[in-house]
């Protein structure tokens, strides 16, 4: 029985840090895309090339690690349905700032681990305490405080797909996670990266309006080579530590995800927090102790 406890509590541990590695990564990636575009590359040609990237080191990990390329074909269509909501969250995340701000959207997307959460819950598969769920409340007050002062309520068709941004991070997660138990995070993103750049490709070329254009300076290359490697690096990351931990967890931990990325703004491109900010900050952080605190707890219990 001590040694049951002493595996499940490493394997905790070693599934939080994969998870916060995760966020860490995913931290870089706004601001490397921010820095390409300013260099002259389109949204297209940064969606197309982080893909590429990605299936291109994801490629040889697979191999190491001796899983198997193809996926069973029982599987294949739940794989490109998840990649079809994952290119859905980033569509509709991309196009409801063209009429919302860009601080209402990123706050609306990132309730997706409370829907998580309580379609866990509800359906048994992963169940959090009273405590738990205040953690989580106080984890949404906080990520309020964090986006309090960029918020500007807009259009409303901007807020419908703000939620529909949401609603697709929740599917595309809830998905992926449930794949990566069968297939392994490695092969899971390789295909999502494969797919991802056939039904990209198809839209620049049919009559959409989208067009790929280049970088012009070294600086938007280098960006385009860190967004593709450290979005290749978060997302691998995170289903790995849902494999541990489960979805729901590795969901909330990633409201970590805000506060690593103010903190690369910080540091890259000059800005500051503000006193809303820095609360929520500091809130964010502390429902985060209390709710993986008390789930140790609980789980010793």
């Amino acid at each position: 029985m001590w040694r049951d406890s002493e595996r499940r509590g490493m394997r905790d541990v070693l599934g939080i840090a994969i998870v916060l590695a995760s966020s860490l990564c995913i931290a870089f990636v706004p601001s490397s895309a921010k820095i390409s575009m300013n260099e002259g590359a389109s949204l297209m040609m940064l969606l197309v090339s982080r893909c590429l990237i990605g299936a291109g080191l994801l490629l040889p990990l697979t191999l190491v690690q001796r899983q198997k390329l193809l996926v069973p074909r029982a599987l294949l269509g739940r794989t490109i349905i998840a990649t079809l909501f994952n290119i859905g969250m980033i569509g509709c995340l991309y196009s409801a700032i063209q009429f919302v701000d860009v601080g209402l959207a990123v706050l609306i997307l990132y309730m997706f681990p409370l829907g998580i959460a309580i379609w866990s819950h509800a359906s048994g598969r992963q169940r959090l305490n009273v405590v738990q769920w205040g953690a989580v409340a106080a984890l949404l007050a906080g990520l309020v405080l964090l986006m309090f002062d960029t918020v500007k309520v807009g259009r409303v068709d901007g807020l419908l797909l703000c939620f529909g941004s949401m609603i697709c991070a929740m599917v595309y997660t809830t998905m992926s996670s449930d794949l990566t138990d069968n297939l392994g995070s490695a092969v899971v993103n390789l295909h999502t990266n494969i797919w991802s750049v056939v039904i990209l490709i198809l839209a620049v070329i049919l009559p959409l309006g989208q067009t790929i254009a280049l970088p012009q300076t070294a600086s938007g290359w280098l960006a385009i080579a860190s967004n593709g490697t450290f979005y290749m690096l978060g997302y691998w990351l995170f289903f790995e530590g849902c494999r541990l931990i489960g979805v729901t967890r590795a969901s909330i931990l990633t409201l970590v995800d805000p506060l690593l990325a103010a903190a690369v703004a910080i540091l890259f491109l000059g800005q500051l927090l503000t006193i809303s900010e820095a609360s929520g900050f500091a809130i964010i952080l502390a429902a985060l102790v209390l709710f993986e605190t008390r789930k140790s707890r609980s789980s010793s219990a």
